[in-house]
């Protein structure tokens, strides 16, 4: 029996590494459209079970590990991933002294076993007025690519006033999260 990581995401594969874990990687590639879903926490369960799933059917005897994580905006919106630099720069400008929520739908499932685990964490991030030009310094580093809310916390940190919740929730993974069920199933 293996643990797999049903995601392609570089910090996701660096999280369990520096876990200690075991573990093979295998993409999921699933539609993450979530009509019918109106709550973030709801909706980013809901793709990670998807995606957890998707290759457990193809593995049945392993474990395999979904996660997908939404940003949402203090005004209530989902800021998706950014199309271009542009649209990076206006989710980017809703941060500007205000915060965001961060929500990491996380799954843990063995094609066929009752004792699957679906859940969530949320992370709540303050940020501090900035500047355009440190608007603009952030996005020349292209890091806000392909990241949902056009962020990373690594990136984006110099503007946080504080944090509510688990760090490693906001760069991609819920770690205190995983280690619970991890510890439930004897896999670490």
């Amino acid at each position: 029996m293996q643990i797999i990581l049903a995601s392609s995401s570089p910090q996701r594969k660096k999280i369990l590494t520096q876990m200690g874990l075991s573990f093979k990687v295998k993409p999921a590639h699933i539609d993450e459209h979530h009509s019918g879903y109106k709550k973030p926490h709801a909706i980013a369960k809901s793709i990670a079970k998807r995606k957890a799933e998707f290759i457990a059917k193809k593995h049945p005897n392993d474990w395999v590990i979904g996660c997908d994580t939404i940003v949402v905006l203090s005004n209530g919106k989902i800021a998706i991933k950014p199309k271009d630099r542009a649209d990076a720069k206006r989710i980017l400008k809703n941060y500007q002294d205000s915060y965001c929520d961060v929500y990491s739908g996380l799954a843990l499932i063995h094609h066929g076993d009752e004792a699957n685990f679906v859940d969530f964490e949320r992370t709540r991030i303050w940020f501090n007025d900035f500047s355009e030009k440190s608007l603009e310094e952030y996005l020349d580093t292209g890091d806000w690519k392909g990241r949902s809310g056009a962020m990373t916390i690594e990136g984006s940190g110099k503007w946080t006033k504080k944090m509510e919740g688990e760090y490693w929730n906001v760069v991609g993974l819920p770690v205190d999260l995983l280690k619970k069920y991890l510890k439930k199933l004897d896999l670490v």
